[in-house]
């Protein structure tokens, strides 16, 4: 009995000591902002496209399509050029969104009623293991506090606790900064094109060197989760893998494709391999090695429309 009394203490005291800091680095500012910025590099702070974005949609109103996935998704599927069509869309992308953390965005976010079609951007990299940077971006910014505890207490880490912790304690804090290339409806796009450096690459057909893509079979598995997830709550799911640059490994992508249409094939999910879209110039449609610009932005899109609309998956001239 004396021992479980000493546990429960030393337990008490630890959780003490531990509000007591977090909300003293809290408090504490540092070039008007909270003194934790300054302590570990993994908090993100507050604001920017997902704090913008989250509190921008509308989960209550039906979207046609709703975007999810990495940055690759958040600026390469534009509401604008859908919208022309007459489609009414949100992308709820965000920076280096990993599978899993896609999972509980569609489980907090997306059913029947808000959503027809969910379009998931499948790129290799939001299957790696390494998903600190998407974490930390959705606990301190994604709308509903529930989300965010729920994304901190998957990730099993006391890195993600922390974040919750400190998102709890700045709960009622404005943003602390805003993004220029922001559009609305969950969207960010450049006009630039692909540095001159890399566009000399480009031209010159210069070999490249890569890191192995290490596919971590937990993303996998939330994978499945997801594509369980949208059959139950009645919302139809398409994964497109969006055009590539030069400066992608091509060589490691039908292996990833192979390991993914597994899940998609049994699963009867509707899978668009846009890749290597011809009518792309990696110089000029693109203003970094993985993402696209808005003149690439442009011509992906207004092809995806036509295949969407081609397979009956969006119904041509449909309304708001």
């Amino acid at each position: 009995m004396k021992q479980i009394k000493h546990i429960l203490f030393s337990l008490f005291a630890i959780g003490l000591l531990y509000s007591l800091g977090m909300f003293a680095l809290k408090t504490i500012k540092y070039k008007q902002r909270p003194a934790i910025f300054i302590t570990n590099d993994y908090y993100n702070w507050k604001g920017g496209d997902t704090y913008l974005k989250y509190k921008e949609f509308n989960r209550s109103q039906l979207h046609d399509i709703v975007f999810a996935g990495s940055s690759r998704a958040y600026r390469g599927y534009s509401p604008y050029i859908f919208g022309n069509h007459n489609y009414y869309t949100f992308n709820l992308g965000t920076s280096a969104q990993s599978i899993k953390n896609t999972f509980f965005v569609i489980k907090h976010y997306i059913d029947s009623t808000n959503c027809k079609v969910l379009l998931l951007d499948v790129f290799a990299g939001a299957f790696t293991k390494n998903q600190l940077e998407s974490s930390s971006d959705l606990i301190e910014n994604i709308s509903k506090p529930i989300a965010a505890y729920d994304i901190a207490w998957h990730n099993k880490e006391v890195r993600t606790i922390n974040l919750a912790a400190f998102r709890y304690l700045s709960e009622n804090d404005s943003a602390y900064f805003k993004k220029k290339d922001y559009k609305g409806k969950g969207y960010s796009s450049r006009t630039d094109s692909m540095p001159k450096n890399k566009q000399a690459q480009f031209f010159s057909n210069e070999k490249l060197s890569h890191k192995t893509i290490e596919i971590d079979d937990e993303q996998i598995s939330y994978f499945d989760k997801i594509i369980t997830m949208c059959h139950t709550r009645g919302v139809k799911l398409v994964c497109v893998y969006s055009p590539v640059s030069y400066f992608y490994d091509y060589s490691q992508h039908n292996n990833f494709i192979s390991l993914i249409k597994k899940n998609i094939e049994v699963n009867d999910v509707i899978f668009y391999d846009f890749s290597k879209l011809e009518n792309l110039s990696s110089a000029y449609h693109f203003y970094d090695d993985s993402h696209l610009n808005e003149a690439g932005v442009s011509i992906f899109n207004e092809e995806l429309i036509k295949q969407l609309q081609t397979d009956n998956l969006i119904k041509i001239n449909a309304t708001n």
